[in-house]
């Protein structure tokens, strides 16, 4: 068990199967970010919730400047507690997962079109 993040897409309008862009194991910063950027501050379990480019460059954006600067993670991507959400530590493991996350949505933005809708989800 534990915390689990996708990021998915679909053509805009279909009812097709989505697509997986982007996965995420106890991640618990970047789902915190999420959270803070895409909702009122909770997200619900396995609930889907719509991400433009703009929030990925966003996110993207935080995670090279935290890379630059470690300092500045607890500001600008805290980890967040959670009920299996792994560790709250600023470790390598931490600083791993945003060097994975960057490439990643460096990826899904590149493949990204007009035409694709992305979502958001969690499960824990």
């Amino acid at each position: 068990m534990g915390l689990d993040m996708y990021l998915t897409k679909r053509r805009r309008g279909s009812d097709a199967e989505q697509e997986l862009v982007a996965y995420w194991r106890k991640a618990n910063q970047i789902h915190g970010w999420f959270e803070r950027n895409l909702t009122d501050g909770y997200i619900e379990n396995c609930e889907l919730y719509p991400v433009c480019l703009e929030n990925l460059n966003c996110l993207m954006s935080d995670c090279r400047l935290v890379l630059s600067d470690r300092s500045k993670a607890s500001d600008v991507l805290p980890c967040e507690e959670g009920f299996f959400f792994g560790s709250q530590v600023y470790d390598d493991y931490y600083f791993e997962n945003l060097a994975e996350t960057e490439r990643m949505l460096a990826q899904v933005i590149s493949d990204t079109t007009e035409d694709d809708e992305l979502f958001y989800h969690a499960w824990w």
